[in-house]
């Protein structure tokens, strides 16, 4: 069953290389090219998840977060982060905004099938 993602990040190439691969796994993506704007999108949309970069202008990704599961209309919505910088830092504040996973850049298409699968259907993703 075809989903809808939401893919947050400041860079054009990668909102392009990752709204493919999430089209290519079958599923709807729409695209924020910062924080705030992919803040005011999942209130529009309303998405079955999000993809979310870290470290953006206007708004970065963990505040973004803050504010998407402080509202009731998107406090349910799973974010995966997605950066470069995957520190420990980064894991916990990730977390502790929110956040359902985390990934590292670059990203293949198969983890980001086994991420997507494990968040949208986890009976699915298990063995």
């Amino acid at each position: 069953m075809s989903k809808t993602i939401l893919i947050v990040d400041d860079s054009a190439m990668i909102r392009r290389i990752v709204s493919q691969l999430v089209q290519q796994l079958g599923h709807r993506a729409i695209a924020a090219e910062n924080g705030q704007v992919g803040v005011e999108t999942a209130l529009a949309t309303e998405p079955d998840m999000i993809i979310m970069d870290i470290e953006m202008p206007v708004l970065d990704g963990i505040a973004a977060t803050r504010q998407l599961k402080a509202d009731q209309r998107t406090t349910g919505i799973p974010v995966i982060f997605f950066t470069s910088l995957g520190s420990e830092e980064n894991i916990r504040e990730a977390k502790e905004a929110g956040g359902n996973g985390f990934l590292n850049k670059p990203i293949c298409k198969e983890e980001l099938g086994l991420a997507i699968n494990k968040i949208l259907d986890p009976d699915a993703a298990s063995p």
